[in-house]
């Protein structure tokens, strides 16, 4: 069996929840290689589990948003609250006990709940729907938080100080009683930070515990007695807040963990916080932090440990449908390349755009703070420099071209995306005839979404996901670029012939395949 251990931890307090109230959620274009390597041993009908080592009460819907709702999982804080619960039971908060005399008052964020004339309480809803919490009050401030699991049952209160100043926050089992209290304000640093109740459900080694830490190593070892197997994987998503813990705990056992992104800082680390001298192998996602990774280990003497270059994300087949769209549609994703290189590009394609007028372009960015609205003035500026109104403005008034309000004007042929889920990406990428990034470290979920969808793509850096004249086009300086959308856009030859290749290409990337060298990788340490 494989576990997958995930590194979904908030920012501020180490091993508690970061689930957002509805309107706070920030929809941004997230990527994680857990979530993508249990689609993927799914996929392949592993068995798999995953391990939760944080407090998630709303720990279903985010499987759920994941599509990864029903994977098996073991979760510490389900263990030490004493909670089996699976079934889910939908709880309306006016079903709650409340005083004789409460009204209820809908704001367009939260219900407000007053008595007497008073705030009483303030209830908080979940993406979903579901109750976050209840915010209870006194005299104008806030005393305590009941905080909701989204299978329907009260999970934990915080309560507050006459200053409201987090002071102790108590773990329930479903009955309501506490089973674990986190003291948040400590009388002095001897303090501990954790009791256990002496009628909690569970037996546990201590009664105090200086940190959670300490806690959670009592219950995994519990847990590896009783569960593990010889024969279990340890997938682990590298991250400095539990590769201690897991290499310690399962040092017996083969693991491997995968380095994403940037998420582990590989060129400002402390060797503490590495701990994977005991590691089957590592998996990196970019040839960077396969590069970054072979130094370090280098350094540290760790060579005997293999590392391979996998891509978190596996292809699928959905080839895309620009062959039937007359309109040619360029695809550029603008996250990695600087703004002074973004202008020179467009200012490219806006030229290529004035003599080839069935060609459209899809300017895509992830990231929310990309001041598309800026973009957008600059664009339209340049199409004015140039005279290309008519070409490119959907309204154009009469005499001096222009509108008084620059706001006001619609850019027909190119259109400004920011993208918050894949869904968006697969759906642009259905009728785009070529996407274009040039970074000179291409996004690695476009390159793999390009393959699923057949679309021959134009980069400034090789790569494994991109051979020059056989699915893409590998430029070497930006001033190439015209030249190398008319090898796609002049007829279908070029383009058919790079769908053809992309095709073959898109085996290497399965879940399957992937999962093949795995195995090969594991068996090969175990010779």
């Amino acid at each position: 069996m494989f576990y997958f251990v995930p590194s979904w931890y908030g920012r501020q307090r180490q091993w508690y929840d970061n689930t957002p109230w509805w309107f706070r959620v920030n929809n941004r274009m997230t990527f994680d290689d857990s979530v993508n390597q249990v689609k993927m041993f799914l996929e392949a009908k592993e068995e798999i589990g995953v391990m939760i080592l944080n407090y998630q009460p709303q720990l279903r819907y985010f499987l759920h948003n994941q599509g990864i709702f029903g994977v098996y999982y073991w979760s510490f804080f389900d263990d030490i609250q004493n909670i089996t619960r699976f079934y889910t039971k939908i709880i309306h908060f006016k079903d709650l006990n409340w005083p004789k005399g409460s009204e209820f008052f809908y704001s367009p964020f939260a219900v407000v709940v007053r008595l007497k004339g008073k705030i009483y309480a303030v209830v908080n809803f979940a993406e979903n729907g579901n109750i976050h919490s209840i915010s209870f009050q006194k005299n104008e401030k806030i005393t305590k938080d009941y905080i909701f699991d989204d299978r329907g049952f009260l999970s934990s209160i915080l309560y507050y100080d006459i200053d409201e100043q987090a002071l102790y926050q108590d773990y329930l089992n479903t009955n309501g009683v506490w089973q674990v209290r986190e003291f948040l304000k400590k009388e002095n640093d001897s303090s501990p930070l954790l009791m256990v109740n002496d009628f909690a459900d569970k037996t546990f080694s201590k009664k105090y515990y200086n940190s959670w830490k300490e806690l959670i190593e009592e219950r995994l070892t519990v847990f590896r007695k009783n569960h593990i197997k010889n024969t279990d994987i340890f997938v682990v998503a590298s991250h400095e807040q539990h590769n201690q813990l897991i290499s310690t705990i399962f040092k017996d056992y083969r693991t491997i963990y995968s380095f994403f992104g940037n998420r582990f800082n590989l060129q400002d680390f402390k060797t503490n916080q590495l701990t994977i001298n005991e590691a089957s192998f590592v998996v990196a996602d970019t040839e960077r932090n396969e590069r970054l990774l072979k130094e370090l280990f280098e350094k540290l003497g760790l060579k005997s440990i293999p590392i391979m270059r996998l891509s978190p994300f596996d292809s699928r087949l959905r080839l895309g449908h620009s062959q039937t769209v007359k309109e040619q549609i360029i695809y550029f994703f603008i996250d990695n390349i600087e703004r002074d290189e973004l202008y020179s590009v467009i200012t490219i394609i806006l030229e290529l755009m004035s003599l080839r007028k069935d060609t459209e372009l899809r300017i895509v960015t992830f990231r929310q703070d990309m001041q598309l609205d800026l973009l957008k003035t600059w664009i339209i500026e340049l199409i004015k420099t140039f005279h290309f109104e008519e070409l490119f403005f959907k309204h154009v008034s009469e005499g001096e071209n222009e509108l008084e309000d620059e706001q006001e004007i619609e850019l027909s042929r190119i259109v400004m995306e920011c993208f918050t889920n894949e869904n968006q990406i697969i759906e642009c990428l259905d009728t785009a005839r070529l996407v274009i990034d040039l970074g000179l470290e291409p996004d690695l979920y476009t390159q793999i979404a390009s393959i699923s969808a057949g679309i021959p793509q134009i980069n400034r850096v090789s790569s494994d996901y991109v051979e020059h004249q056989k699915n893409g086009l590998v430029i070497s300086e930006i001033s190439d670029l015209s030249a190398a959308i008319d090898f796609y856009f002049d007829g279908l030859s070029n383009w058919n012939e790079a769908l053809i290749y992309t095709v073959q290409k898109m085996s290497n990337y399965t879940s399957v395949k992937i999962l093949e060298q795995w195995k090969q990788m594991l068996e090969n340490r175990n010779r």
